[in-house]
């Protein structure tokens, strides 16, 4: 029954296979995805009977293109444009526009379909390729045939998200040299969870400038940042359990430190200390970090609020029905920092800007011990016997940047 289950799901995806809503499914080129050694050796005949020249970039170029076409087991065509013009080199992009000539040799040797692009005064399409049975006979079900590896581990955006060109300096190249240690380190590991390898690679992020955001993320197939904090208790390291150890009420710390203060205790309870209400409290306080104005720091809280259908019952019990009045509370009881409230965007770039410059010194320190560590912005998961070390680390690190003390837990 099973068998004959799986013959029927097979032939239904090949009739859907071609159609207009499975080409419309594409996903964009990634210049971000590699094949592992062991893919590479697989479809290295492939390389070979398209007669393509054995340089070391067209060999790169196709490994990547060989990837693209072997994300998620090529259930989904890719998006491409046949135009040379599209296919410009930048450090972001390693692809240039031979890429286009495997695309056709590929094609030509039956191991690509393609769906060619148009344009019409309604309506346009880019051009999608797939790869065929042919192509996918090499195609193994091997855990992480493909991985995601940023090309450029220091990314510069503008307001609109948008990656941008910049000049390298010191400090870019030294973030840089950071992240390329401890993601070999990572690598090198084996992170798992629940028996599926995890992808480690860690990036950072600027917004604008170098002074804002800076943030380190991780991307690609399981990537250990898109995981629940439940589900990461579950992550194993080299077969290891793992701790996870955080800042306590770090943004507001380092405010505090910034007009040479030293605070104590919990800033978000700070208001409330009924622990239901923490959550809450912490949305209030971060979106008054992040927010140009009250208008927008009440409804980003109040959102927070819509969202989280069972804390909102649960608060509603205890008389917390909306953001405001807990807003004017925090106001009145952090009135040393209180003009960094709402006072735009850039506050918390800033403030993110440090918490970054933190987080990679952790990073660092045991990178080059050679010991895997996983950054979720300001918590960081660590095997069970690098717990105490992770916890002085932490509190070092913190101490150095800011002068001052801070909980970790």
């Amino acid at each position: 029954m099973k068998g004959k289950v799986k013959i029927n799901a097979e032939k239904q995806f090949q009739e859907y296979r071609g159609s207009g809503a499975w080409l419309n499914s594409a996903l964009p080129f990634n210049p971000n995805l590699r094949l592992t050694e062991e893919q590479k050796a697989r479809v290295w005949p492939v390389f070979e009977s398209c007669k393509i020249r054995n340089r070391k970039e067209n060999v790169f170029t196709f490994e990547i293109l060989m990837a693209n076409l072997f994300w998620l087991k090529g259930l989904r065509p890719v998006i491409v444009s046949l135009s040379p013009n599209e296919w410009k080199k930048t450090r972001y992009n390693p692809v240039g526009s031979s890429v286009i000539g495997m695309i056709h040799k590929l094609k030509e040797e039956g191991y690509l379909g393609m769906a060619l692009g148009y344009r019409t005064e309604k309506e346009s399409r880019q051009t999608r390729i797939w790869a065929t049975e042919k192509l996918l006979e090499y195609f193994q079900e091997l855990p992480n045939n493909v991985v995601y590896e940023p090309t450029e581990l220091v990314e510069l955006r503008d307001e609109k998200r948008r990656l941008k060109e910049y000049k390298d300096t010191i400090r870019t190249r030294q973030i840089r040299a950071i992240l390329k240690r401890a993601n070999q380190v990572n690598q090198a590991a084996d992170i798992r969870y629940h028996g599926y390898k995890l992808s480690p690679f860690l990036y950072a992020v600027f917004i604008r400038k170098f002074t804002l955001y800076g943030r380190l993320h991780t991307r690609g197939y399981r990537h250990y940042q898109g995981f629940s904090e439940e589900e990461r208790r579950e992550i194993t390291i080299n077969g290891d359990s793992v701790v996870e150890l955080d800042y306590s009420g770090l943004h507001p710390h380092l405010l505090y430190a910034k007009e040479g203060i030293q605070f104590f205790g919990d800033p978000y309870s700070i208001v409330d200390s009924r622990p239901e209400a923490r959550p809450f409290l912490k949305s209030i306080l971060l979106s008054m970090l992040n927010a140009k104005d009250e208008i927008t720091a009440e409804r980003a809280a109040n959102y927070w609020l819509y969202e989280n259908h069972e804390e909102r019952d649960k608060l509603a019990e205890i008389g917390i029905t909306r953001a405001r009045p807990l807003m004017q509370a925090f106001r009145e009881r952090h009135k040393k920092i209180a003009h960094y409230f709402c006072s735009g965007k850039d506050t918390g770039l800033k403030i993110m800007n440090l918490d970054a410059t933190i987080a990679l010194d952790i990073i660092d320190y045991f990178a080059k011990q050679g010991i895997p560590i996983l950054a979720i912005h300001d918590s960081f998961i660590v095997q069970e016997q690098y717990k105490d070390e992770l916890h002085i680390t932490m509190r070092k690190i913190y101490r150095k940047h800011t002068g001052f003390r801070i909980s970790v837990k």
